[in-house]
């Protein structure tokens, strides 16, 4: 595993250093009550202001993996010492018991790259959406990369197919819950907000290809949305599209975000669209 190593610009309170750079205030707490702070090579064990150009090193504990490692293939889009992006392809599931899945394939590739840490899984998909998926490699990146989610800092695309001409166009604000007879979310009064935008790009043979915005992360968010507004993916039986084909025309196709600790701003796109549709993006 390797420790978290930088240096402050400025002369300032460890606490607001910390913060900073992505810190949340519980793990900072952690960090001073298992002395996992090193400043300059002291071990620091409260809160001191640090010179300016001084090494901060953040010691991250080894974890064992939580995961049977398996191999397969990974398609992997970006990595650096705190976070893995891959491409998942459709029909794998993210991390289902029972059957193997993306977590047994990045347990694998932890095992062979000796990363000592759990599978931390900062978004997912579902088995038939193809796409990117974040993957921290340490908690204090997952705090950080979670937060980011939440307070809508980070930029998700996802490119869906539907049936006809898309006249749907704009935010949508609705509520969806499971509905457990169905076996699947439904726009209800007393389900949870969730708030997503659709964006025609173009439409051809009868098939409109639509960018869509989440800002926010709800199970079946998208396709329960399309599916009220009457257009289900294509290949969605469940949300009522009535072409059968192996998984469906969904993938999560462009993702931008701040690194932790540096803050620079890096862009993913998913391999699995075309440069064709890639390009209107």
């Amino acid at each position: 595993m390797t420790n978290i190593i930088f240096r402050n610009l400025d002369a300032k309170p460890l606490n607001k250093i910390l913060s900073e750079n992505g810190f949340s205030n519980r793990a900072i707490r952690n960090l001073y009550k298992k002395s996992l702070i090193y400043v300059d090579d002291k071990l620091i064990n409260k809160n001191k202001k640090i010179n300016n150009n001084s090494t901060i090193k953040i010691i991250v504990p080894k974890e064992n993996l939580d995961y049977e490692p398996i191999y397969g293939k990974l398609e992997i889009l970006y990595e650096d010492s705190n976070l893995l992006i891959v491409d998942k392809k459709k029909n794998l599931t993210v991390n289902s018991k029972g059957q193997e899945s993306l977590a047994n394939h990045i347990a694998y590739y932890f095992m062979e790259k000796n990363i000592k840490s759990k599978i931390r899984f900062i978004n997912r998909l579902d088995m038939n959406t193809s796409g990117i998926i974040m993957i921290a490699k340490n908690p204090y990146s997952m705090s950080y990369y979670q937060k980011q989610i939440e307070d809508n800092k980070i930029k998700k695309i996802y490119i869906a197919e539907v049936s006809g001409d898309f006249l749907k166009d704009g935010m949508y604000s609705l509520k969806i819950k499971y509905d457990s007879d169905l076996k699947k979310y439904i726009v209800s009064e007393d389900g949870v907000m969730t708030k997503t935008k659709f964006q025609k790009l173009y439409y051809k043979d009868n098939i409109s290809i639509i960018k869509v915005y989440l800002l926010t992360g709800k199970t079946h968010q998208i396709r329960s949305t399309l599916s009220y507004l009457g257009y289900p993916i294509i290949g969605d039986t469940l949300y009522g599209s009535d072409i059968k084909i192996d998984g469906f025309k969904l993938n999560s196709s462009f993702l931008s975000f701040n690194k932790f600790i540096t803050g620079e701003k890096v862009e993913i796109k998913s391999n699995f669209i075309s440069q064709e549709i890639f390009d209107f993006l």
